[in-house]
């Protein structure tokens, strides 16, 4: 059994193989990356024939690891060798990442600016707002002279804005008595 790959069809570069898996990475996100190889590798470039590619793709799928990055090896190491199998890895893979990098690193930069920060603190003192003025105008809206809703938002407004206690306990019980309450002061129907 012969286990050395056949002869490449094409006289392929490392640059050429470079340059097919960097733009494949760069601009892929999601699936589809197998078709979109099978594409380039077969149809427009015609490295491999449409048997070769799909025996690859099986190999890749039934390999551990990343199926794209198991067929980059492959199609690497059918057109140039080991060379070409490194090649196709990295350049599917570091272009993307520092782009991320980068991006990650500006996003961090940006983020630490004042106007960034004094727009997030407004952010959160209009929602802050807006959901206090919810609440007033529920316990509000609460008819035969029932005073407890307005009684339990204000214990909570104390307890978590006030006093700093932990929010989900604050809910937790402001909850529940809030259900005993409705439950005690049901009018009979």
């Amino acid at each position: 059994m012969n286990t050395q790959p056949s002869s490449p069809v094409h006289d392929v570069s490392c640059v050429d193989i470079a340059a097919l898996f960097a733009r494949v990475g760069l601009t892929s996100f999601g699936g589809g990356l197998s078709a979109w190889l099978y594409r380039e590798v077969v149809t427009q470039r015609g490295w491999l024939d449409e048997g070769e590619f799909l025996g690859a793709m099986t190999l890749g799928q039934i390999l551990p690891g990343s199926n794209v990055v198991n067929l980059s090896v492959y199609v690497g190491y059918r057109m140039r060798g080991l060379p070409g199998s490194v090649v196709a890895v990295v350049a599917l893979l570091a272009p993307p990442m520092i782009v991320i990098v980068l991006i990650a690193n500006a996003f961090d930069t940006w983020i630490q600016g004042v106007a960034v920060h004094a727009f997030l603190e407004g952010v959160a003192a209009a929602a802050v707002g807006m959901t206090a003025a919810v609440g007033v105008r529920g316990a509000r809206a609460v008819k035969d002279g029932r005073r407890w809703p307005l009684v339990v938002s204000v214990a909570v407004f104390v307890a978590v804005g006030v006093l700093r206690w932990p929010l989900v306990p604050v809910a937790f019980v402001a909850g529940t008595a809030g259900v005993l309450l409705s439950r005690g002061t049901a009018p009979d129907a």
